[in-house]
């Protein structure tokens, strides 16, 4: 059976059992869960690979017939579903599948356990996070597997549909990061920007958060194909780049490259510290000082490299 019409049959079997359902680009549809009954279409499938998540509740699976076994398909429908159902490997060159850690805990859920409390008190207490925040940006953590003891914060496109996530250690130790092996030319939190309001772009997830207004994470130092296209297409008013001191030239290659394109250029100049350290209040302040790049400011920093 073709792709196409594998996906078009569960299309219309997950319509008869979950009601209409809301379909998005790269083969994903997305559902009201029967199983948390939560208000907003979050139960995630897969239409090729048919695996299936709620962002809400986390249950997730592989398969139709598990998806429907699980939340009380009519005999009919189970057997249509298992008819279908994929149960073997599919084939990541043609579908790059993309999910949080099988061990994902959304943190706006009490959980009731120390790493719970670790993980928020870490957060909260250390990062100047809010439960606003929290709850906005649907961050986790994970108690054990791959990413034990680390804080999860993902990120999604402009469908809602997850594009990236960082993990980040609420423990400390040797290792801090770890990051999924992913291609990162995405639009990081993307379902959060308005590209016709002034734009802030800066290197790290907690960076953008602590920034929170319109603001984009680079997860890295450098500005990705993808997001650099955009920012021009889009005709972004106004454009802040704040990026660490050890990313001094990337930053005004890309000040020059948007120079270059007709958009009004701002470089949020930190001095040694991050938005993160700084918090929202001071961030905001820095932002609202700055003026406007000029190329005479681009040729006294080219100057002091």
């Amino acid at each position: 059976m073709s792709h196409d019409l594998q996906a078009q049959k569960a299309i219309s079997l997950l319509n008869a059992h979950l009601g209409q359902g809301t379909i998005h680009r790269k083969g994903e549809a997305s559902y009201f869960c029967p199983i948390c009954n939560h208000y907003k279409k979050k139960l995630q499938v897969n239409l090729v690979t048919q695996r299936w998540h709620c962002w809400v509740c986390n249950a997730k699976g592989n398969g139709l017939y598990g998806l429907f076994k699980r939340t009380g398909a009519s005999a009919d429908l189970l057997n249509s579903a298992k008819e279908i159902s994929i149960g073997k490997a599919v084939n990541h060159d043609v579908v790059e599948i993309k999910q949080l850690p099988e061990e994902f805990r959304p943190l706006h859920i009490n959980w009731n356990t120390p790493h719970y409390k670790n993980a928020l008190h870490y957060l909260v207490n250390t990062r100047g996070l809010t439960p606003l925040d929290i709850l906005r940006y649907n961050i986790g953590y994970c108690e054990s597997g791959d990413y034990k003891g680390m804080i999860i914060i993902p990120s999604y496109d402009e469908n809602n549909q997850l594009n990236y996530f960082v993990g980040r250690s609420f423990y400390g130790g040797n290792f801090k990061h770890k990051n999924p092996p992913w291609n990162k030319d995405i639009i990081g939190f993307e379902n959060q920007i308005d590209f016709g309001q002034p734009l802030t772009l800066v290197e790290g997830a907690f960076d953008a958060i602590a920034t929170k207004r319109n603001t984009i994470p680079l997860f890295g130092k450098k500005i990705m194909p993808t997001l650099r296209q955009t920012i021009i297409t889009k005709k972004v008013p106004k454009l802040y780049i704040s990026l660490d001191r050890d990313a001094i030239e990337n930053a005004l290659e890309e000040l020059e490259y948007y120079m270059n394109n007709g958009i009004e250029v701002y470089f949020v100049n930190l001095i040694g510290k991050d938005p993160s350290e700084l918090g929202f209040s001071a961030i905001t302040n820095i932002i609202k000082q700055c003026e406007p790049f000029s190329f005479g400011d681009l040729i006294r920093y080219k100057l002091a490299l």
